[in-house]
């Protein structure tokens, strides 16, 4: 793990020192290991409420028993749904945190926006993070908690980051693995020439199809078994797949990363950023432009480069997953009083 900026007070981790004891891939090769996990999942209490435009948004949460406990509120990536993320929160609930998450519209079990249920859309992408304040207010607020934090994921990270700048009081602190801060260069110039009102999948972009490509050629993980429970989930529930983007999608989320860049001024909740070396799916160089910027108006933050990693750092191998969860809740722990 390499600092990237922000901090300079950072300690290296070896790969043994798991201190929090989370799911190794040789535990989840047990088949009474992985069925623990799918059972605590199921007993999570779920439901749905009206998100924003009266879209129904599926959400889980975990409680604990002895409360106040602290809490965590995972904000998810494009085209997923909570059940990808069943070994995190079973991991995070062991370490004393009440756990929330919900499926964002247009994806997982949540209400669709077209009649292609694949398509990658939304009508406004301000909605992602009113349905996220929704959840919020009437669900976490309404609990004791001595602190709650957001662990947010790709797109899951630029609604959150959007968040924090609306609501800066509501999180005592933030982690954002690979985080949607940006697309590759050029990519909004092209979409702006190119987006219609009409949903219509972008160029490259099409029906859900990731069960077709196999683990050698993925572009996300470098865990083969975590790969493959992912989809193994999705099969499962194929309800919950979503496939690729649509213009739409993708101009609501360029026009929001002007927003996020020119409101960092409005952040007061202190940060930690990881962004992975062979990064494929978001633009890194975006990452180190954001907290940069972040640093020159002395921002709460640090930044890591995760070193021998691909976007998917939640589920990827032992050793880099160890090292992003270790740091997240070594920084969170700094914040819970």
């Amino acid at each position: 793990m390499v600092l990237l900026n922000c901090d300079a007070n950072f300690r290296t981790l070896k790969p043994e020192d798991n201190i929090y004891l989370f799911t190794t891939e040789d535990q989840l090769l047990s088949t009474a290991y992985s069925q623990s996990i799918e059972d605590f999942y199921n007993s999570g209490q779920s439901g749905t409420f009206l998100g924003a435009a009266n879209i129904p948004i599926y959400y889980n949460y975990f409680l604990q028993e002895d409360t106040p406990s602290p809490a965590i509120v995972i904000s998810s990536g494009r085209t997923e749904a909570a059940i990808k993320y069943k070994e995190l929160i079973f991991d995070l609930f062991n370490q004393g945190y009440t756990v929330y998450i919900h499926d964002h519209r247009g994806q997982g079990l949540s209400g669709r926006l077209t009649e292609d249920r694949d398509m990658g859309f939304v009508d406004e992408f301000q909605y992602y993070i009113d349905d996220l304040h929704s959840y919020y207010s009437n669900f976490v607020a309404k609990q004791k908690h001595s602190a709650v934090f957001l662990l947010a994921h790709s797109m899951g990270g630029a609604i959150g980051m959007r968040y924090l700048q609306q609501y800066p009081d509501t999180f005592k602190a933030a982690s954002f693995s690979s985080p949607m801060l940006g697309f590759i260069p050029g990519t909004c110039r092209a979409v702006n020439l190119l987006n219609s009102d009409t949903p219509e999948y972008a160029i490259t972009q099409g029906k859900y199809n990731d069960d077709k490509v196999e683990f050698k050629n993925n572009t996300l993980t470098g865990s083969e078994i975590r790969y493959n429970r992912m989809l193994a989930a999705y099969k499962a529930t194929p309800k919950a797949r979503l496939g690729g983007a649509t213009y739409q999608w993708l101009h609501k989320s360029c026009l929001e990363y002007t927003l996020m860049r020119a409101e960092i001024k409005a952040l007061k909740t202190p940060f930690i950023l990881f962004s992975a070396d062979t990064e494929e799916i978001v633009d890194p160089k975006a990452h180190e432009a954001f907290v940069t910027a972040a640093q020159k108006m002395e921002k709460t933050c640090k930044a890591y480069l995760i070193e021998n990693a691909q976007h998917e750092l939640l589920i990827e191998k032992d050793e880099q997953r160890i090292e992003v969860l270790n740091e997240t809740l070594n920084y969170f722990n700094t914040f819970k009083n």
